[in-house]
């Protein structure tokens, strides 16, 4: 028995050449079927990621709907309020004018007549002087 008895028999066949394992091309159909399957996972997280923004969108908007609605509210009330307040205004005004009317007769009786500045109880041009009416207790 010899050593290249021993030895695999690979080894012991020089005269042919070695075979060399051929990678198989992917059928074509499971590739386009791969592809389509990684397509449609896309297609699912980006229809995902849509609603999620979709959603905050609203949200946002929501926010912002009642946001101006307040403000609304706010300055219906604040004109509410104005034209109450001009009513009570007028409807004031309108009782003064009328309980407050006097005759011409009566308006100038009582008026005092117009008195020169020098002859005024306060026309005095002494800055120290105080009328005599002010300091009775």
């Amino acid at each position: 028995m010899s050593f290249t008895n021993l030895l695999p028999v690979r080894i012991g066949i020089l005269d042919r050449p070695v075979r060399r394992q051929r990678h198989r091309a992917i059928d074509e159909v499971n590739r386009q079927l791969a592809l389509r399957a990684g397509a449609d996972l896309l297609i699912k997280g980006l229809r995902l990621q849509l609603a999620d923004q979709e959603a905050r969108h609203a949200d946002t908007i929501a926010r912002i709907d009642a946001r101006h609605a307040e403000i609304v509210e706010g300055l219906e009330r604040q004109i509410a309020d104005l034209e109450r307040r001009l009513q009570v205004g007028v409807l004031a005004e309108s009782a003064a004018a009328k309980t407050q009317e006097l005759p011409v007769d009566e308006i100038r009786r009582h008026c005092a007549k117009p008195v020169p500045l020098h002859q005024a109880p306060f026309g005095s041009t002494d800055p120290a002087h105080v009328p005599a009416w002010a300091l009775r207790d």
